[in-house]
């Protein structure tokens, strides 16, 4: 690991610290939920962001944006009740393609460097990370906390993202007392769950107000089951 010598271990926290957690949440599932509850309390966040997507640029065929938000509103109460959880539409209702630099750019600019913004992804996200558009430019807009589960193989992800990985990773206290450039990550959080095998199993098994899938909380299926989401 880099040592990072021109900070003082000591740095208090910053007071305003928020973790972003972005996905299609099609639809949105204890795995994510999981994800959120972990890095809040890690970090300490002062707030937690949930993210979906608009018109995912390396997605098709996803569910309606407004269905995806609404998902994501339900569950939102369900992470943590200690922390604060607001659920954003920026690119819900971002015309066209939408791009995780952009957004950042977007909170980075209406923040300046008070804030510790911490972008949270998964292990299916890690191994796709070079892929994304302007994917170096999101450290210098926020840190990156992975959760990537155990036994899960690093070298599954790309040797440029790998690199920055070693180059970047610090400590919990080090991330929390500076606004962004590091990554942080966990190994330990055992979250192995699917969107696309939700989907497989509700329309497998059909949709009834009988009938449960799970990783899927009970308020989300609820909806799913009102709105015959998932059945063809």
């Amino acid at each position: 690991m880099t040592k990072h010598c021109c900070y003082d271990r000591h740095m208090p926290p910053l007071s305003t610290r928020i973790g972003i957690l972005g996905g299609t949440f099609d639809p949105i599932h204890t795995g994510h939920l999981a994800v959120a509850r972990y890095f809040s309390q890690w970090i300490g966040l002062t707030e937690l962001v949930l993210l979906p997507a608009g018109q995912p640029w390396q997605k098709s065929d996803v569910s309606a944006a407004y269905h995806r938000l609404a998902m994501t509103r339900i569950a939102a109460a369900m992470v943590l009740p200690s922390t604060r959880v607001t659920v954003s539409t920026d690119e819900i209702y971002h015309p066209g393609p939408s791009y995780t630099a952009k957004t950042l750019l977007e909170w980075r600019e209406y923040y300046g460097t008070s804030a510790s913004l911490t972008l949270l992804i998964g292990a299916d996200q890690l191994v796709r990370l070079h892929t994304w558009k302007n994917w170096r430019r999101l450290f210098e807009l926020a840190h990156i906390g992975i959760a990537a589960r155990p036994g899960f193989d690093l070298s599954r992800a790309d040797t440029i993202v790998l690199e920055e990985i070693r180059h970047r990773s610090v400590s919990v206290d080090l991330l929390r007392s500076t606004s962004h450039g590091y990554v942080l990550l966990d190994t330990t959080l055992s979250v192995d769950v699917s969107a696309t095998d939700m989907r497989r199993l509700i329309r497998e098994q059909g949709c009834s107000r009988l009938t449960a899938v799970k990783n899927v909380p009970d308020e989300v299926y609820w909806y799913i089951y009102q709105h015959h989401l998932y059945q063809t």
